[in-house]
């Protein structure tokens, strides 16, 4: 009995490590609600969903400039311009990215079927008005994002996806109503790892300022829910939108830190005496300065994965309270 006691203790002592490591890892959680309010709240009995699109976008580059420029100073005094730029890119392996990426897809799914949601099939959507003219693949490639700089777009492998060159339809009120109301998803997910910003005021001369900080960005992250289409209007008859009210730090990653690169402009405040007076002369200077920040990449996708979790799990059951309890 109590070798027993002790293996129950052991293993409640290691479930409890788990649940602070968890805890430490990631910082204050706060979700929050977007789009339009309405007083209605229907009740549906179709728990069909359809992923039209789960996009994470990955932060990987960084760089930024400042500018001084140079001119006449105070008592005949010249100063140079002066230009700093700062490069920072993060280490780690577009495997990794992807990894991350599908095991986050692989998990949503599943958190969809435990809250009771059937999960449609990508080419069920095939035969829609919605998605004529439009391209299928079970394997979109990585590609640099076109809503945020410095970052790559990551989808699920082996998951279909509709795709155009003219970018999606973000209306998915008629792709909804094609699928008999099937709630059509969408998730965009934004995760960064460095905040960079230019100045020309410290000082006489150009500044530029990296922070390192890995966090699931609350600009753009979103987990989407469109169900049905009204016949006037065109609204849907159910909308969620899921996002965060402060972004969430993945905490024990990177090491935060400042980077910077700062240059002074020359400033020629004596001058040279010539035969015809004064002379004031300065240089124009630029300096450019690149830094990669190391990673452990298994902690990288821990923490990236346990974010992303925790955000879209949150938004399943929110989803699922409003429209279908």
């Amino acid at each position: 009995m109590k070798m027993m006691n002790t293996k129950t203790f052991i293993i409640a002592a290691l479930f409890i490590g788990i649940l602070k490591v968890d805890a430490q890892i990631l910082g204050e959680f706060k979700p929050g609600k977007a789009g339009p309010k309405s007083l209605e709240r229907p009740k549906f009995d179709n728990k069909n969903v359809y992923i039209a699109d789960f996009a994470v976008h990955y932060q990987v580059y960084s760089e930024e400039s400042a500018a001084k420029k140079g001119g006449q100073g105070i008592f005949g005094a010249v100063m140079g311009s002066a230009k700093a730029s700062l490069a920072v890119g993060l280490d780690i392996s577009q495997q990794t990215l992807q990894n991350i990426t599908n095991e986050a897809y692989e998990k949503f799914v599943l958190e969809l079927k435990d809250n009771g949601f059937t999960v449609l099939d990508g080419e069920q959507a095939n035969n829609t008005e919605f998605y004529k003219g439009h391209k299928y693949s079970t394997n979109l490639s990585m590609t640099p994002s076109s809503t945020m700089e410095g970052a790559v777009t990551v989808h699920p492998q082996n998951v279909g996806f509709f795709y155009s060159e003219k970018g999606l339809n973000a209306n998915t009120t008629k792709l909804s109503k094609e699928l008999n109301d099937a709630a059509v998803v969408r998730i965009d997910l934004y995760i960064v790892f460095v905040e960079t910003k230019g100045s020309n005021k410290s000082g006489i001369g150009a500044n530029v300022v990296a922070k390192t900080n890995l966090v699931l960005s609350d600009n753009n992250t979103i987990a989407h829910f469109i169900v049905g289409r009204n016949k006037i209007g065109g609204s849907p008859l159910g909308e969620y939108q899921g996002v965060l009210k402060k972004e969430l730090d993945i905490d024990g990653v990177i090491k935060e830190e400042k980077i910077t690169n700062y240059v002074a402009s020359d400033y020629d405040n004596w001058g040279t005496s010539t035969a015809f007076g004064t002379v004031y002369s300065a240089n124009n200077k630029s300096v450019s300065k690149a830094a990669i920040v190391p990673t452990d990449e298994e902690k990288y996708q821990q923490g990236v994965e346990l974010a992303i979790y925790t955000f879209l799990s949150h938004h399943i059951r929110e989803f699922k309270a409003k429209f279908f309890e």
